[in-house]
């Protein structure tokens, strides 16, 4: 070969180097609002799935002969993949760990860098790896063959002292965040009201400080930060300060808007409390235009977002004669990508006579449907071309109706039509639904010597357990199953007897229309009252629970739960 040829050669192989090169800390290639999941009914990830859906958070516990999503997933031989682009602030050494039964593993942009995969008992694996700053995509593989399964993954740069996936949280006895805390953990949200008590046995009810911690990713706008507190606050994001009221105060609430760019920002939030009740809630959201208003003549408004999360403000917006698109694996305009799209219509529909209709919704993949802001079909999961329906009595007249839709991969399709029926309708629920332990759709398992009667609660009783720290063949576990009237919004409610639990992550988690949420809670904070655990959309159709169990994560046997009734109150 020449020298000309050689060199001609390397050129273009230097070219094919720099083209191809992935861009670190470039604009995310997958979701970074979910970890997308592949559920399949083996142990080898092996044939096509048969769920996907979005997960929040890795961080699951499935009790003993409880499947993570009943009618699609085994109860045992299972296994998961879940995919999700994450950003690193920082260059370094970063260190994944896992607590996982049965086994697991983990890549970074296909490197992999821990690997324990064979059956175990709840087991905790690390696993480092060094990345440069940006955005980096993260895999985890998981599988469970018998008994209960746990998945739950963190991360955090080498040398920290903890791992913090949500709001790193430090308590101070002092109300001038002075010295060094005395309890650090991660918090879920910022979202508390301790009335008369503490964040923990550790600090006091009164004259303590605290401080929260983490970054959050925008896209580029007008963002609105909002505090209720009582006492003080302060709020920095960035390194700039944009609430200020470092007072004694009654439960007050302030707000400030401020302009950010696509990012990752830094925020701070501090907070003391002097005397009697304490409160610190926080939360943030963009500010969007205001929608246009829906048609009165039959047709769709449309918006269109470049995301899967209906997020930020539509890149189009237009109006559509008609709610029936097949877009195959095209896109819906030529400035929306063929994936990872969403949209949201909204109409006034007109029915000629009161009677019985059918929602009759088609879509791929995800979608769901309000009629007068009621919730009606719910199926915001990925799925390819499937046709749910759902029948509501409608008086005759105007009706509004929205629609909320995303595409993944693949084929794009969504159709919606109101049909007449002629089945009248249920009566509406009457009142709260309660289910008491001992009572009519209550069940229990584990050790029959580890519960513990109570002569308190709701009806006189309830039952006791000190904790497990981790899944183990002897944990115990209860489950609600409500009799629900009819499809549709509920809160969610456990009664708390006063004076026996004492823990601080009882996690309960609430089945509802074929997802599980997890809803974890300080009980130790509730005393002889209703502690809510949110409020959730049921399908009404049978098997939908709340569980609890006594695995808290805490050191063992140093906690205990309490397990009275749950109420179901329609909203």
């Amino acid at each position: 070969m020449s020298k000309l040829m050689k060199t001609s050669l390397g050129a273009v192989l230097l070219l094919l180097l720099i083209v191809l090169a992935p861009a670190v800390g470039a604009s995310p290639a997958l979701d970074t609002t979910v970890w997308s999941g592949e559920y399949f009914n083996n142990i080898t990830l092996s044939g096509p799935p048969v769920l996907l859906r979005g997960d929040p958070n890795l961080d699951f516990f499935w009790p003993e002969n409880t499947s993570p999503a009943p009618g699609f997933v085994n109860v045992n031989n299972y296994s998961v993949r879940w995919t999700r682009s994450l950003y690193f602030n920082a260059t370094g050494n970063w260190v994944f760990t896992t607590l996982n039964d049965d086994g697991m593993r983990v890549w970074v942009d296909d490197a992999i860098t821990m690997d324990a995969w064979y059956d175990q008992g709840p087991t905790t694996h690390t696993g480092t790896i060094y990345l440069a700053a940006g955005w980096h995509v993260v895999r985890v593989e998981y599988y469970n063959r018998t008994l209960g399964g746990t998945a739950r993954v963190t991360y955090a740069l080498e040398g920290a002292a903890a791992t913090y996936p949500d709001w790193k949280g430090e308590y101070f006895n002092n109300q001038t965040l002075s010295g060094a805390p005395v309890l650090t953990r991660n918090d879920v949200a910022v979202n508390f009201n301790w009335g008369g008590g503490s964040p923990d046995p550790s600090v006091p009810a009164d004259h303590f400080s605290a401080r929260w911690t983490r970054t959050i990713y925008t896209t580029a706008g007008t963002w609105r930060f909002t505090t209720t507190t009582d006492d003080g606050v302060r709020v920095w994001v960035d390194g700039s300060l944009i609430i200020d009221r470092w007072f004694d105060q009654s439960s007050s609430t302030y707000v400030a808007d401020i302009g950010l760019a696509t990012g990752v920002h830094s925020v701070r939030i501090e907070y003391y409390e002097n005397l009697v009740n304490a409160v610190a809630q926080f939360s943030y959201g963009q500010v969007l235009a205001p929608p246009p208003p829906p048609s009165t003549s039959g047709v769709w408004v449309g918006q269109y977002f470049n995301n899967i999360s209906l997020a930020g403000a539509p890149a189009v917006t237009r109006t559509d004669p008609s709610l029936h698109f097949d877009w195959g694996t095209g896109s819906p305009n030529p400035v929306i990508p063929a994936d990872y799209f969403s949209a949201k219509w909204d109409s006034v529909q007109t029915v000629p006579a009161t009677g019985n209709y059918t929602i009759l919704v088609s879509s791929d993949d995800g979608v769901r449907v309000w009629i007068d802001g009621t919730l009606v079909v719910d199926a915001w999961y990925d799925h390819p071309p499937t046709l749910f329906s759902a029948v509501r009595y409608l008086a005759a007249g105007a009706h509004a109706v929205h629609v909320e839709f995303y595409e993944r991969t693949g084929g794009a399709m969504v159709g919606v039509d109101i049909t007449s029926g002629t089945t009248p309708p249920p009566p509406p629920p009457v009142g709260d639904i309660i289910v008491d332990d001992r009572g009519i759709g209550w069940q229990a398992g584990g050790a029959s010597t580890s519960w513990r009667n109570l002569s308190a609660g709701i009806n006189g009783h309830a039952f006791w357990t000190f904790n497990n720290a981790f899944t183990a063949p002897s944990y115990n576990w209860a489950r609600w199953y409500p009799t629900l009237p009819r499809a549709g919004n509920y809160e969610v409610s456990a009664y708390i007897p006063g004076g026996v639990a004492t823990t601080i992550n009882a996690r309960y988690w609430v089945y509802h229309a074929g997802r599980y949420d997890l809803a974890p809670r300080a009980q130790v904070f509730y005393a002889n009252q209703w502690m809510s655990l949110g409020t959730y959309y049921f399908n009404a159709l049978g098997g939908e629970n709340v569980s609890l169990a006594d695995v808290t994560y805490e050191c063992y046997l140093c906690r205990t739960l309490v397990y009275d009734a749950v109420r179901f109150s329609p909203r």
